[in-house]
């Protein structure tokens, strides 16, 4: 019975009588009785070495295509065994007819289980679909290809009629492997596709350097950002942050206020009970930001005790109960110095609203100047000041 394309919703292939024991007498090379399936093989291989060249005036149609020596099909099959890249060969029916060494170390599985076969997606797939050597073979259009490599593949840059891709593949080896693998059509001298042509390289190695690269450049970028000792954005990030959030309520027509926080008596505490005592504080001061913020908030410590929270969307009233929630706590929780019982801390807080289209540099001053209203004013309270 003629073995048809496995994946007849991805196109259509001519049917070809290709049997197993056309597979043996060409890996034998037994050319003196050759079946009409391994004429079809042999084909094949001419089609790829391009061994013999017709007469001139061209060949008779119905004539047969010169079929190659044993010497030729033997030099083909060194030629695939031999490259140290996993390749394999698929004729125009979507059988194996070529599965070299470096194919069998990289999948795990022996030619022997896949000459002959139309189950190379078994070395890949868990279930039945085409790989890509059976897209190329089938002239499948950019959909199709979209539909089994989404967002993976692209033309090659060397054969414009070839394609390339990468992807994960869950199932090879212990824990999975990166795959960079291409697809090219093989044609016989009047360009007809007579079959096709896959390659693959793990790349898994490569992968887990970019990726271990990515993190540490991920590390070292949030280590830029962060300040030390609390864990808060510090100063530089502020800077590049203020801007941006300038930027995006001025696109948006929507509010920004800020919010400027310093320790009073921090100095005395630091005096008094050394600098241990002092980080401490800052610390608690840090994790109590964090419980008071909001989802779009964000806070910074721009130095000593000086701490300022970006509020985006939010005016002034509002900003100013979140101020005022946060000294209440800040009065409410945090124990005092055992060191020094008599050092007491509270919180000066400055609060602002963006005016439009001013100097950011205003923004910011305005609130510092807020928050050292609130100290003169008597410490431990919030003082608010619109532009």
């Amino acid at each position: 019975m003629p073995l048809k394309t496995p994946f007849p919703g991805v196109g259509a292939a001519p049917e070809l009588i290709l049997e197993q024991a056309a597979i043996r007498e060409v890996a034998d090379c037994q050319h003196d009785k050759l079946s009409p399936a391994a004429l079809g093989v042999l084909q094949l291989d001419s089609g790829i070495l391009e061994a013999r060249q017709r007469p001139s005036g061209g060949t008779a149609e119905g004539v047969a295509a010169p079929v190659p020596s044993a010497d030729e099909v033997h030099r083909l099959q060194q030629i695939v065994d031999g490259s140290s890249i996993a390749t394999f060969v698929i004729d125009q029916n979507h059988i194996v007819t070529h599965w070299n060494k470096a194919c069998e170390r990289l999948v795990g599985i022996a030619a022997s289980e896949m000459v002959g076969t139309q189950g190379q997606w078994r070395a890949f797939y868990p279930e039945q679909r085409p790989v890509m050597a059976d897209l190329i073979l089938d002239d499948a259009l950019r959909k199709e290809m979209t539909r089994f490599y989404p967002g993976k593949f692209r033309k090659s840059a060397l054969n414009e009629a070839a394609y390339e891709a990468e992807d994960f593949f869950p199932n090879l080896g212990e824990t999975g492997r990166w795959l960079y693998f291409t697809a090219a059509p093989l044609v016989d001298r009047q360009g007809r596709i007579i079959g096709a042509i896959e390659t693959l390289q793990d790349i898994t190695a490569q992968r887990c350097a970019e990726a271990a690269l990515k993190q540490s450049e991920e590390r070292y970028r949030q280590l830029s950002n962060t300040d030390s000792l609390t864990g808060l954005f510090n100063s530089r990030h502020f800077y590049e942050e203020v801007r941006s959030e300038i930027a995006r309520a001025l696109r948006h027509g929507h509010p920004l206020s800020l919010m400027y926080v310093d320790i009073d008596n921090f100095k005395r505490l630091n005096d008094a009970c050394g600098h241990l005592e002092g980080d401490r504080m800052l610390e608690s001061l840090a994790d109590l930001i964090r419980r008071c913020m909001r989802r779009d908030d964000s806070a910074y410590r721009l130095g000593g005790d000086e701490f300022v929270v970006l509020l985006p969307e939010t005016e002034l009233d509002c900003a100013h109960l979140v101020a005022e929630r946060l000294r209440a706590f800040f009065a409410a929780d945090l124990p005092m110095p055992s060191a020094s019982p008599t050092v007491r801390c509270s919180l000066s807080i400055g609060v602002t609203r963006y005016e439009p289209w001013e100097e950011f540099t205003d923004f910011i001053e305005r609130a510092d100047a807020a928050s050292y209203q609130a100290q003169r004013q008597g410490r431990n309270c919030v003082v608010r000041v619109a532009p």
